[in-house]
This record gives C-alpha cells, sequence and structure tokens, in this order.
C-alpha cells in the first residue's frame, strides 16, 4: 500500500527500515481492523485487506471505504509529523476497493495454508489499486462498491476504464470524504469535475477543458483530464469513438 518505500530502502538501512515500516503496518492494520475488516497477508509494504468475511457484513463496502479514508487521513498526519525515520521524504499510498463475489477460504498447499481471497472480485480491487498512478489519486472505488456504500460518502465519478486483461468497462469514484464531514470546497470542487466529465462524454471537448482547468492545479485527475481534453479538441475522432480510458498498465 504505501508507495515510496522502495526509494526509502535505498537510503535507509535495514535496522533503519524495518521499524518504520512496522510503524505504517501497524497504523493501518489497527484502522482496518476497527472498520470490520481484516488482514489476508502483507505483501512487502503493501497490505491484502478484506472486508464482509469470514462474517458477513451488510455495511462492509461503507467501511471499507470509511478505513480507506482513515488509512489516507493517518499517513497524512505520519508524514506531517516528520518522523526522523523518513529523513525529509514522505510515504504516498494507493488503495483499490472493489465488491463483489470470491472465494474465501482455507486455501494453499498439504504444507501449509491459510484463509484467503482469490477470484475476478480480488483481482479488479488489485487493479484499482494501480490505476491511482494513471490519476493521481491515493483511492479508487469501482461502482459496486461505491453503489453499495451510498450516500454516507461524498463521492465524484472519475472515469470509465477498461484495466489490463479485462474486457469489462468499469466505472470509477474517488471518495473525498464522509458526507457528514464533506466541506464547502469538497463539493465545489466536485461540481467542477463533474461538469467537466458531462461536457467530455458530450465530445464538448473545448469545454471540458476549461471545467477542467479550474482546478487542475492542485487535482491531479482534472489536470489529466485537461490535457486529454485539449488533444482531443485538435483531433478528428472516429465516429466509435467511446469514452473509455483503457488503460495499457497494471
Amino acid at each position: 500500500m504505501p508507495t515510496g518505500a522502495n526509494a526509502l530502502a535505498e537510503v535507509l538501512q535495514p535496522h533503519e527500515l524495518v521499524p518504520l515500516m512496522n510503524e505504517y503496518l501497524t497504523a493501518m492494520t489497527d484502522i482496518i481492523m476497527q472498520h470490520g475488516g481484516f488482514v489476508d497477508k502483507y505483501i512487502g509494504d503493501a497490505i491484502d485487506g478484506v472486508f464482509g468475511a469470514p462474517l458477513d457484513d451488510p455495511e462492509q463496502a461503507l467501511n471499507a471505504v470509511k478505513a480507506a479514508l482513515r488509512c489516507q487521513q493517518k499517513l497524512a498526519d505520519m508524514n506531517a509529523a516528520g518522523l526522523p525515520a523518513l529523513r525529509g521524504q514522505t510515504l504516498n499510498q494507493r488503495i483499490g476497493l472493489h465488491t463483489g463475489e470470491a472465494i474465501v477460504g482455507n486455501i494453499g498447499s498439504q504444507q501449509r495454508f491459510n484463509y484467503t481471497v482469490m477470484g475476478d472480485a480480488a483481482n479488479l480491487a488489485s487493479r484499482l489499486e494501480g490505476a491511482n498512478k494513471v490519476y493521481g489519486t491515493t483511492i479508487l472505488v469501482s461502482e459496486a462498491t461505491a453503489s453499495r456504500a451510498g450516500s454516507g460518502i461524498c463521492w465524484r465519478e472519475l472515469d470509465i476504464i477498461q484495466v489490463v486483461g479485462k474486457l469489462e468497462q468499469v466505472r470509477i469514484y474517488e471518495p473525498l470524504a464522509v458526507s457528514s464531514d464533506r466541506t464547502e470546497q469538497q463539493t465545489t470542487f466536485a461540481a467542477a469535475y463533474a461538469e467537466g466529465l458531462a461536457r467530455w462524454r458530450r465530445r464538448d471537448f473545448a469545454g471540458a477543458a476549461e471545467s477542467f482547468d479550474r482546478f487542475s492545479d492542485c487535482d491531479p485527475p482534472a489536470r489529466l483530464f485537461r490535457e486529454r481534453a485539449r488533444r482531443l479538441s485538435i483531433t478528428s475522432l472516429p465516429n466509435a469513438w467511446v469514452a473509455v480510458n483503457v488503460l495499457e498498465t497494471k
């Protein structure tokens, strides 16, 4: 989940890096567990978390999104504290959330197994985590999760994407805050982006670029869309063009 740990590994000694990662992983694990999730496994500096198992949780999607927002804030607090171990650098993180059916249970070899999750839903969550690199975001959520989490979260729809290795098109969202905590600025911010996205889908690329430009100085997705819209405003599009971003990397 954190990005930047590999860069730190180049400047920190093992006895410095390991306590830092332990502190980070402990803080994020606490948040996941407080919201009803469990940690499937740690993969290097990443956390594979699961909600809705082993016991069903009707609020699993909402709890997962709340946990992601808390993790985002906790990391911001850690970076702001200027931990000596960071040596002036910061840690970033990427989180992908998707809700769907999966195989859950004890899986492994005759020598060793663990309680884990497999299936297309888990794969898509992983792809969404990676898609944050494209948009410059921290948290990306599938429409399935956003729909189940509902109005308890202040959302903005970001795009429709097709991830590597799949033909399915996925509508993706970014959670901005718990609805009760959202600010007036976030509401304005989301409205401007929605206006730009609607213009983009109508092929009004000049108008879309104008809308996205309002926050492009501080918002990576708006900046990305502004540049895409500017390019398409001077390009002849085929009639079959659809507003789907086909990703080329995981």
